[in-house]
Parts: C-alpha cells; sequence; structure tokens
C-alpha cells in the first residue's frame, strides 16, 4: 500500500552530517598529503581551495541533499502511527549522486497505538514511533530538525481527524475534537 494521506516526510540519510563532513576532511587530507608538501600548501592557499571544491563534488557534494538514502511517511490509520518506507534500490549503500527510490515497505516499525487523545498523548505515540524507525534502521541518520522544530506547535489532534488513511469512530473523532479530557482509545 501506497499512501498519500501522510502527516510528515522524514529524510534518511546514510550517515549525519557531521561524520560525512569529517570523512570527506580526512580524505581531502589524505590525498593532499600524498601530493603536496606543508610548505606548497602554505604558499599556494588559491590552488588547495580550488583543488578543495573540486575534491568536495567528486567526493559526493553537499550532505544535505546528496546523502539521502531514503525517506520514512508518517501517517495514521485509525488510532495507530505508521511509517511507510521508501529507499534507495541498490543494496550497497555509497556515496553517489544518482539515486531512484523504490517503495520498500508500509510499515518500518511495528505501529504504535495512540493511548491518550490528546495533543501529548498523539505527540506521544508518533516520537515513539520514530525512536522505534531508528532502532530498525540501525548505523543510518534518521533527520529530525524540521520534526522538532514543529512539533509542540502542531494541532495534533486536529492532524489526526484530517490526515488519517480509514475513517475514525464518529465517537473518537468527537472526542478529538472538542479537547476534552479522555481517558484513552476504547
Amino acid at each position: 500500500m501506497v499512501f498519500d494521506n501522510y502527516f510528515f516526510l522524514l529524510p534518511v540519510y546514510r550517515l549525519g552530517e557531521e561524520k560525512y563532513y569529517s570523512a570527506m576532511e580526512a580524505d581531502f587530507e589524505k590525498q593532499c598529503s600524498a601530493v603536496w608538501t606543508d610548505d606548497f600548501r602554505q604558499s599556494n592557499p588559491d590552488l588547495v581551495t580550488g583543488w578543495q571544491s573540486s575534491h568536495r563534488d567528486s567526493y559526493g557534494g553537499a550532505w544535505e541533499f546528496n546523502e539521502i538514502m531514503g525517506y520514512i511517511k508518517l501517517y495514521f490509520m485509525g488510532t495507530q502511527v505508521r511509517g511507510e518506507y521508501w529507499g534507495t534500490i541498490p543494496k550497497r549503500k555509497v556515496r553517489t549522486r544518482k539515486k531512484q527510490f523504490e517503495y520498500k515497505t508500509h510499515k518500518l516499525a511495528a505501529e504504535k497505538e495512540i493511548r491518550e487523545e490528546t495533543n501529548d498523548g498523539i505527540l506521544k505515540a508518533v516520537s515513539e514511533y520514530i525512536a522505534d524507525c531508528q532502532r530498525e534502521l540501525k548505523g543510518r541518520h534518521i533527520d529530525l530538525r524540521e520534526f522538532n522544530a514543529l512539533k509542540d506547535c502542531l494541532d495534533w489532534t486536529s492532524i489526526v481527524i484530517s490526515k488519517n488513511t480509514i475513517p475514525i469512530k464518529r465517537r473518537i473523532k468527537r472526542r478529538l475534537s472538542s479537547g476534552a479530557p479522555q481517558s484513552g482509545v476504547p
């Protein structure tokens, strides 16, 4: 199943930004030290800067757009949080600029039940689901910058109602939209 009624898209990277740029810098230094002496590098800073720019392009370019290896599309199915996973086609994930994404699975980790029908309860279920996805994707980096910036500003109950893949029971919908304290999902 491929759902277009998702509420958040999380990029998955081969590795984190700091690790990527550290590895890029280490590779550049290794190549420079094999070819140029320190004296030559100090007396020709423009040449070093130009080669560094060329090296960045050949190494894989900027991390943010070139190291993505998949996406998690978070969606609600009734009172559950799930995440569809799209990943790159080659099994071996290396630095590359040519990627094609394919559908992998309708749920990356086991679904999380929304136990408390409040903004905090829904956010807790979503956060727990994302943590489970991180455990499933060992060694990969899920970019949570946008999620973390927005999570406290969103009206989660409205999102559950409007972005649900299946119609939820009227009783639950009334409770979610009323904002009244709830005891949990029946």
